[in-house]
C-alpha cells in the first residue's frame, strides 16, 4: 500500500480541520447546555423545571424526526452509507445533522457529540473528495482516518486512530499495517494540534478524565479479585446491549416519533430530579464522579450505572440520536466503583477491568476501547486494561461461534 506525498498532506489538513472542527462544535454545545440548564434556572426559579426542559426537548426532537429525518445519523449509519454508494450524502445533511445534534445534546440527552460529527465529516470528506478529484478508495481511507481522528480528539485519546487501525484486516503485511498506522498516527497528531489550540482559548472546567490517588496502592487482593472485575464488566456489558435490545423493540411497537420523543424527554426531566449524574454524555462529570464515588452507597452506585445505561437507550431508540460511547464508559465507572465498594483494593486496576471489559462488549473493538482508555487511568494499569479488552472479545467471539 502507497501513498503519494499529496495524499499525506490531505490526511494531515484533514485531521486539523477535524480537531478545530470538533473543538467549535463542542463549545458550542457546552455554552448552550450552560445556557439551559445553570444560567435560566439561577435566573428564574421553575418548579419541576428539568421536567419541563426535556418536554420542550421532546417536542423539537420530534419536528426533526417527523419534518427532516433519522438525525443525526451515527458513525455506523455514515460508514455504511460509504460502503453501499461510495460516497456520504452533504447536499443539505450537514445542516440537519447539526441542527438535530445540538437540540438532543442541549436538551441533556445521555448521549455523546461522536455522531454528529461523524456524519458532519463524512460530509465534509465527500466534498473534498468531489473537488480533489479522489478515488474511491483514497475517500474511503480519509473517512476513516477522519473518524479515528474525531475520536482521538474528543476523547483526549491519542492512540484512538492507531486503535482503528489494529481493528482493520485487510492488510495482510506488516508494511502495510506499520504504514496505516503512522498515517493515523499523523492525522491524528495534526487533529489533536487544532482541538488543543481551540480548547486553550475556551478552557474548561472538567476534563475527561478519572480522579484516583496519585500514587497507586498495590494490594494482592486486587490481583485476585481481576477475574470478578472481568465478569462483572462483561455481564454489565451484555445488559447495556440487551436494554438496548428492549428500547428498540419498544420504539418500533410506539411507531410515533413526536410521543416517542416527548418519553424519552419526560425520562430525562425524571431522571435529572434524581441525579444530574443522569444528564449528558458523563464526558465532563466524570472526574467530579470519580471524586464522590467512594462515597456512595452501594446501592445507588448500581443504580446510576443501570440508569444512565437504561437512560442513554431510551433516548436513542426514542429519537433523540447520538453517540454512546461516553455514556457507556460513564455508566460502566458507576458499576466498577461499585465493586470496589465491596473490595477496597487498589481500585485503579479493579474499576480500569470493569470499564475495559464492559466497553469492549458494547463497542466490539478491543483496540480502540483500549486506545479510549489509556489516559482516562493511571498507565500503570493499561496493561490490564488491554489484556482485558483482547481477552473479552476473544471470549465474546467464542461464546457466539458456538450459538
Amino acid at each position: 500500500m502507497r501513498f503519494s506525498t499529496s495524499f499525506v498532506m490531505y490526511s494531515c489538513v484533514l485531521g486539523l480541520i477535524v480537531g478545530v472542527g470538533a473543538a467549535l462544535f463542542l463549545t458550542l454545545v457546552n455554552f448552550l447546555i450552560e445556557f439551559v440548564w445553570v444560567s435560566i434556572p439561577h435566573m428564574v426559579s421553575i418548579p419541576f423545571y428539568p421536567i419541563l426542559v426535556g418536554l420542550f426537548g421532546g417536542v423539537l426532537v420530534g419536528l426533526v424526526q417527523t419534518k427532516l429525518g433519522n438525525y443525526p445519523i451515527t458513525m455506523h449509519e455514515t460508514l455504511s452509507e460509504f460502503k453501499q454508494k461510495g460516497r456520504v450524502t452533504y447536499q443539505d445533511q450537514i445542516g440537519k445533522n447539526f441542527l438535530a445534534a445540538v437540540i438532543v445534546l442541549m436538551f441533556g440527552a445521555s448521549l455523546g457529540p461522536e455522531a454528529a460529527l461523524s456524519g458532519i465529516l463524512g460530509g465534509m470528506i465527500t466534498w473534498m473528495g468531489d473537488h480533489l478529484k479522489l478515488t474511491l478508495k483514497n475517500k474511503e481511507r480519509l473517512l476513516k482516518l477522519g473518524i479515528g481522528t474525531m475520536l482521538a480528539a474528543i476523547f483526549r485519546a491519542p492512540l484512538a486512530g492507531i486503535g482503528e487501525a489494529f481493528e482493520e484486516h485487510n492488510y495482510p503485511t506488516i508494511d502495510n499495517r506499520l504504514k496505516r498506522i503512522l498515517l493515523y498516527g499523523l492525522s491524528t497528531l495534526f487533529g489533536l494540534i487544532g482541538f488543543l489550540s481551540v480548547k486553550r482559548l475556551f478552557p474548561e472546567e472538567s476534563v475527561f478524565t478519572l480522579y484516583f490517588s496519585k500514587t497507586i496502592v498495590w494490594k494482592w487482593q486486587a490481583i485476585v479479585l481481576v477475574p470478578l472485575a472481568f465478569l462483572v464488566g462483561g455481564l454489565f456489558g451484555i445488559l447495556f446491549l440487551k436494554i438496548e435490545m428492549i428500547t428498540d423493540e419498544l420504539a418500533r411497537k410506539l411507531n410515533h416519533p413526536i410521543l416517542a420523543a416527548l418519553i424519552a424527554g419526560l425520562c430525562i426531566g425524571v431522571f435529572a430530579l434524581w441525579s444530574p449524574y443522569f444528564l449528558f454524555s458523563g464526558e465532563h462529570q466524570l472526574f467530579p464522579f470519580s471524586k464522590e464515588a467512594i462515597q456512595f452507597p452501594l446501592f445507588n452506585l448500581v443504580l446510576l450505572g443501570i440508569g444512565k445505561a437504561t437512560l442513554t437507550n431510551i433516548c436513542f431508540s426514542f429519537g433523540w440520536r447520538g453517540g454512546k460511547i461516553f455514556p457507556a464508559i460513564f455508566s460502566s465507572t458507576a458499576i466498577g466503583f461499585a465493586v470496589v465498594q465491596l473490595f477496597p483494593y487498589t481500585p485503579e486496576l479493579i474499576v480500569g477491568v470493569v470499564v475495559a471489559t464492559s466497553l469492549t462488549m458494547i463497542l466490539n473493538q478491543p483496540y480502540v476501547s483500549a486506545a479510549l482508555l489509556l489516559l482516562l487511568f493511571p498507565l500503570q494499569v493499561f496493561p490490564a486494561i488491554l489484556i482485558s479488552c483482547l481477552s473479552i472479545k476473544k471470549f465474546k467471539d467464542h461464546i457466539m461461534k458456538i450459538d
